[in-house]
């Protein structure tokens, strides 16, 4: 259980209506739902009733909200009485690091940067779980080096900054012998009946995957999960299936990037709070990353 997710369901409960929730609270309707949902998982019980007009709480939902006004109430307070990053000196910095942060080589950059700043203790989260928006706003961390979700996909926030570093054209990674490597480019509807590997169900590898399906009309034939990158890219190896991915990843991992049709660019960022993007130690690190960029 989450903040966020005790936050939503408030949201849904004062309202009555997840869309008028989702607006409120500057996400899509479709992450509010999942993450409500996942948070009844949890608990083992239905918070709300659905109905074509709207929800309204169980007799379950109406004690865990009865519960969660005081959660929620100490959240504000503790957000109110502890001092943001803002201008302070940043002595401790927890950064999450995507995996192409990895594979692009901005990682030792900013390694590089930090030696430069022993006073500065650095902790870096590999681990950040699908939804690096949720882990910036519960304060998990203070920056990301990411990609965003796709549109349509993944809570959004008017509460984050992103600065572009670089952009990367989305390629579809294949075994190294399969025939289509030798293309220079691949329509993504010629994929049609391919095998595919891909995240865990539901995770955010696994939802731009059917997004991307959707909208060409494309069926796969069969598909094989694995709960990290480098299990993904093992099963690729190995004639598995192809994913969908940057360049870089082939090179790190030794599989085939080909070029997508239509061609398809996937920003990496850097990302933090709004309220802590002008901290100098921030600002310093964009500017120096914007110039190893150039």
């Amino acid at each position: 259980m989450t903040i966020l997710q005790v936050l939503y369901a408030l949201e849904i409960a004062k309202h009555g209506n997840v869309s008028k929730a989702a607006e409120n609270l500057y996400v899509s309707q479709p992450a509010l739902s999942l993450q409500v949902k996942r948070l009844e998982q949890e608990l083992g019980c239905e918070l709300f009733h659905r109905e074509p007009q709207g929800v309204s709480l169980t007799a379950a939902g109406k004690a865990f909200c009865k519960d969660a006004e005081d959660v929620a109430a100490a959240w504000r307070k503790l957000q109110e009485g502890t001092k943001l990053l803002g201008s302070a000196v940043c002595r401790e910095i927890r950064i999450g690091i995507g995996p192409r942060a990895l594979a692009s080589g901005i990682f030792e950059s900013v390694a590089a940067f930090f030696d430069r700043h022993p006073e500065t203790e650095v902790t870096y989260i590999t681990d950040m779980g699908d939804y690096v928006v949720e882990a910036l706003e519960e304060k998990r961390m203070e920056l990301a080096i990411a990609r965003l979700p796709p549109e349509g996909i993944g809570p959004k926030s008017d509460h984050i900054t992103a600065f572009e570093l670089l952009q990367e054209r989305q390629c579809v990674l294949l075994p190294p012998h399969d025939p289509r490597a030798k293309l220079a480019e691949i329509a993504f509807a010629d994929l049609n009946d391919s095998a595919i590997v891909s995240g865990p169900e539901g995770s955010l590898d696994d939802l731009i995957m059917k997004q991307a399906c959707g909208k060409y009309g494309v069926r796969m034939s069969k598909v094989q999960r694995a709960d990290n990158l480098e299990a993904v890219m093992a099963l690729i190896r190995g004639g598995k299936g192809l994913a969908l991915g940057p360049a870089s990843f082939a090179r790190r991992y030794h599989v085939a990037a080909v070029p997508m049709l239509p061609p398809t660019y996937v920003s990496l960022n850097l990302l933090c709070l709004k309220q802590n993007a002008q901290n100098p130690l921030i600002q310093q690190l964009k500017q120096c990353l914007s110039e190893k960029q150039i």
